[in-house]
């Protein structure tokens, strides 16, 4: 399974809006719960997220590129972005995208609801298209 290089990117759930929107991961604030909004390729945009790959070699930080001291990580049943600390997810290409899970790969990223304004869920791989990602270069 590979896993994206290290850049910036869109990151896309598989499942598009009841209207048939695109939905791109948006940062929302310093511990705050990302959304997903309609794709567009405007610069304003709090959309675009940096991927590096940690020291280990496997998993990954996703940054906020409009709050580069800040990650995606662990909150109650949900993603939160919060100070930099060392939290990593394990990034892996699937036949339907990505998975976005924790260090662990027990638990995944996913939405709920296909809607625009839908937090990102963790919990059980369920391998429903909701809880798959493409990433698109910014």
């Amino acid at each position: 399974m590979s896993k994206p290089q290290d850049g910036t990117y869109y990151i896309i759930n598989r499942v598009e809006s009841p209207i048939g929107e695109r939905l791109c991961l948006t940062f929302t604030g310093e511990n705050q719960r990302p959304t997903v909004t309609a794709k567009s390729d405007s610069e304003a945009q709090r959309a675009r997220w940096q991927i590096t790959t940690f020291s280990d070699g496997n998993t990954q930080s996703i940054v906020p590129v409009a709050n580069t001291g800040l990650e995606c990580a662990w909150g109650p049943g949900v993603v939160v972005v919060s100070s930099a600390g060392l939290h990593v997810w394990a990034i892996r290409s699937s036949d339907s995208g990505y998975t976005i899970k924790d260090g662990s790969e027990t638990q995944v990223w996913g939405l709920n609801l296909a809607n625009v304004g839908s937090e990102i869920a963790i919990g059980n791989d369920a391998e429903l298209e909701r809880q798959r990602w493409t990433f698109h270069a910014a």
